[in-house]
C-alpha cells in the first residue's frame, strides 16, 4: 500500500468590531488584541475544511513525523 502526505487546513473566522481612526490601526488593533489572547476562535467559529494532496511519501522517515506547519498571516505586517 502506498502512503500519502494530505495537508489537513480548517479556516475558523470571526467578525468584531473596533473603534479606529484608519482601516490600518483597525488591523493592528485587532491583530494585537488577537495575539494578546484577546479573541479566541473554537469550534462556533469554524468555516470549512480542505484536504489538498500533496503527493506520495518517498519513505523518508522524516514524511512520518511531519511536526508544526508554519501559520500564514498573524505576524506581520499584512
Amino acid at each position: 500500500m502506498k502512503e500519502y502526505k494530505v495537508l489537513i487546513t480548517e479556516t475558523l473566522q470571526k467578525a468584531v468590531i473596533v473603534g479606529a481612526e484608519s482601516e490600518q490601526e483597525a488591523h493592528r488593533r485587532v491583530s494585537d488584541a488577537w495575539k494578546n489572547a484577546e479573541y479566541t476562535l473554537g469550534a462556533d467559529d469554524f468555516q470549512g475544511v480542505e484536504f489538498h494532496v500533496q503527493g506520495e511519501t518517498d519513505g523518508d522517515p522524516g514524511d512520518k513525523d511531519l511536526g508544526r506547519i508554519e501559520s500564514k498571516g498573524g505576524g506581520g505586517d499584512e
